[in-house]
């Protein structure tokens, strides 16, 4: 949403969102569009995994990125009530982990 100048959306459906800080350093890293605006977003909570073991945990069972595990790990911990990814393969596997999951597209 934030390369297409759009992260006010995800507030506005949203309210607050929680991403890890796996996700927050891949964007940090890559220099990608959103970091200002994620930067500048009070509304967006950055956290870290409380078990990092299961990250790795979770690489040696799929072959999703870093960001992606990250995200599904998290949900869990925080038991939420939906978990924003869109990569097929990271949703079949959320979805597989009983976690309630929705696509952008979904969000909008």
């Amino acid at each position: 949403m934030a390369k297409v100048e759009q992260l006010q959306l995800l507030q506005d459906v949203f309210g607050q969102i929680v991403i890890p800080q796996e996700v927050y350093d891949e964007l940090i890293v890559r220099n990608h569009l959103a970091v200002l605006a994620i930067q500048s977003a009070n509304w967006i909570q950055v956290r870290s995994l409380s078990d990092r073991f299961s990250l790795q945990e979770l690489q040696t069972q799929t072959n999703l990125d870093l960001g992606e595990r990250a995200a599904i790990l998290l949900a869990e911990e925080l038991e939420t009530d939906r978990l924003i990814i869109n990569e097929r393969a990271a949703r079949q596997i959320a979805k597989s982990r009983r976690l309630p999951v929705i696509g952008m597209v979904g969000a909008l």
